[in-house]
């Protein structure tokens, strides 16, 4: 089974709305992909925004037991695919020394960060890491 880290900068908005979606997505289509998620400016053991929760919720997608993970606290050379949220945080990863091969951001242009917005911001972002996702996952 390959493994995919998906990267944020606290690891409690986007990048675990994206590894929900893609697990859910992956076994859903038989992929031999599982995703984790982590931040570049967190801690581990955060809990994940209340609004990410709530927009993958309501498509179906539970993310409402993870906690955050420092990206430091992880192996990478574990991982097989890096998908960062910003040009940003893949100029981190590089900088952490992840292959610029294995970095593949998840949307050309990036994913605004919800951080602090309502849950319609949520809602608006979980969507458009949904298409996102469903766009890696075609070409995997």
């Amino acid at each position: 089974m390959k493994r995919i880290l998906f990267v944020c900068t606290g690891n409690t908005c986007r990048s675990p709305m994206a590894e929900g979606i893609f697990n859910l997505l992956a076994k859903e289509n038989n992929i031999n992909y599982i995703a984790e998620s982590a931040g570049l400016v967190t801690r581990t053991g955060l809990s994940y925004s209340e609004n990410s929760v709530k927009a993958c919720k309501e498509i179906g997608v539970d993310i409402e037991n993870g906690q955050s993970v420092f990206v430091k606290d992880v192996d990478l050379k574990e991982y097989d695919l890096f998908v960062p949220m910003s040009v940003s945080h893949a100029q981190s990863l590089v900088s952490l020394s992840v292959p610029k091969d294995k970095v593949c951001l998840l949307k050309s242009n990036g994913i605004s960060d919800p951080y602090g917005g309502d849950l319609e911001v949520y809602r608006k972002c979980c969507l458009e890491i949904k298409d996102a996702v469903i766009n890696l996952i075609e070409k995997l």
